[in-house]
């Protein structure tokens, strides 16, 4: 079994979209197992114009509410696509790195 770590689901206000409100943002930590990425996602993902960096398993569905973006790993992610899990009664997200990551650092994904 692979060992679980930690990531922050990051909720966002739903009035940040109007002009003149801030978004601020709401964060909820939970246990996250990370999964390899099988070169048949990649593909399918690719068809669907997505481009993932990882996979993460969120052993139990109620934990996850839809949130589209999260802090895995000291970087900010954006949640391409979620799929629930098959065996048990987790999700899986596919999760893919958001440029000027990390205080504005650039990430080298070929590093």
């Amino acid at each position: 079994m692979r060992m679980m770590t930690s990531c922050e689901l990051i909720a966002f206000n739903p009035d940040a979209h109007e002009v003149g409100t801030p978004a601020t943002e709401t964060k909820r930590k939970v246990k996250v197992q990370e999964l390899s990425l099988t070169q048949a996602e990649v593909y399918q993902a690719g068809g669907e114009g997505l481009s993932p960096d990882a996979k993460l398993l969120i052993p139990y569905d109620r934990e996850y509410k839809g949130e589209r973006e999260l802090d895995y790993r000291g970087e900010r992610w954006r949640v391409l696509r979620s799929d629930p899990y098959k065996e048990w009664n987790g999700v899986i997200l596919l999760i893919q790195r958001k440029k000027g990551n990390s205080g504005g650092s650039v990430v080298n994904r070929y590093a």
